[in-house]
This record gives structure tokens, sequence and C-alpha cells, in this order.
């Protein structure tokens, strides 16, 4: 179980490092009926991770049945390299204007159909959908028992609904205060995007890829 965990960290992390998902929580955070639409968006991403993490359950952890570690690894790694790419891309780019797209600002006036409607795109649209793939195959490759593959899986989906389950908390027990507080960290969040996308790009490009030459050396 610990070896397993401890496989799974590069993707624990990365499923809670995710701006765009903050920023459009706590955008809806300032909408009608707050709360409910902001679980409407962090409900569609959940549900679409849930398929993934059943599918992988369902593909069988350890037996014989179980995926092939190098098949494991070498998802991992393409995935760094994908990070890497999409942060040289970003960094090439010309710097966008300021400001955060319109479609993420209109949130604010969203109601919960579209707020979920809204979720279910990013959480296609979103490296947590390649972070949460790799982990389900780390642990659909593993020697883990039942028990530890759905716990394992778990944590992932936990993972995932930090980045919604955190504002929405601070939220509720806050109120205006956290409102306050959440309104400032997401002007910082956009207007430092670029910075944000590079960053957690290539820190996160490097920190998989060198695992998976590793594991395939």
């Amino acid at each position: 179980m610990g070896g397993l965990i401890g496989r799974l960290l590069p993707e624990l992390l990365g499923l809670v490092v995710t701006p765009v998902a903050v920023v459009g929580c706590v955008l809806l955070l300032r909408s009608g009926n707050a709360v409910r639409n902001a679980y409407a968006f962090g409900a569609a991403f959940l549900l679409v991770y849930l398929q993934i993490g059943i599918a992988g359950l369902l593909g069988g952890a350890g037996g014989e049945h179980a995926t092939p570690a190098a098949v494991a690894h070498w998802f991992g790694f393409l995935v760094g390299v994908l990070f890497l790419g999409f942060g040289a891309w970003v960094l090439a780019r010309p710097p966008a204007r300021a400001g955060p797209p319109r479609w993420l600002t209109e949130l604010e006036s969203a109601g919960a159909r579209r707020a979920f409607a809204t979720g279910l795109v990013l959480a296609v649209l979103n490296p947590k959908l390649l972070i949460m793939l790799s982990g389900v195959s780390v642990i659909a490759s593993s020697d883990a028992g039942p028990g530890a593959a759905i716990f394992a899986t778990l944590l992932l989906l936990v993972s995932a609904a930090l980045d919604f389950a955190i504002p929405i908390g601070m939220y509720v027990l806050l109120g205006v205060r956290a409102r306050r507080g959440l309104d400032r960290a997401t002007r910082w969040m956009v207007a430092n995007d670029r910075m944000l996308a590079v960053c957690v790009s290539l820190v996160f490009g490097l920190l998989f890829t060198v695992r998976g030459l590793l594991a395939l050396g």
C-alpha cells in the first residue's frame, strides 16, 4: 500500500494544482446560489474522473489481468512530455491580453446547469484528465489488491476535489471574509496565469518525464 501511494505522489500533487478549476469555482461563488453552482461545477469534474477511476478498477489491479507495468511507465512518460511541450508552447507565445477569458468571467452570472456543463467541458480539456489517467494506469499496473486499489483511486478523487472543496468550505465557514480572500487569490492567479501555466507545466513535466525514464531504464 505504502509503495503504491508513494508512486502516486506526483499525480496526487498534480491533481490539486489546477488554477483554472480554482478560478472557475471562485467566480461561481460570486454568482447567485453560489454554493449550489460551485457544487455543480465541481460535481461535473468528479463525474468525469469517477468514471475513469471505475474503468481502471474494472480493468483489474494486480493479478493476471493487471495492466503491464511498462504501459503505466510509458503513459506517465508521455504525460510528462506533453506537459513540457505545453510549457514550451506557452513560453513561445506572446502574452495574451490582461484579464480572464470572457467565458470564464461569465460564470459569475451562471446557473447550476451552465456551471455543470462548463465543468464537464473543462474536466475534459484540463491537464487533470491526463494526470488522472496516469494515476489510474499506475494503480492498474500495480500488484495491489482490490482494497488497496479502491483506496488509491479514492485518494486520486479526493485530490481532484480539493480545488473545489477548499474554496467552498472557506466560503461556507467564513462568508464575506472568505470571499474577499478568495477574490484576491483569483485576481493574482488571473494576473499571473502565464507564469503559473509555465511553472506547473515544466515542474510536473520534468517530474513525470524523469520518473518514466527511470522506470523504463
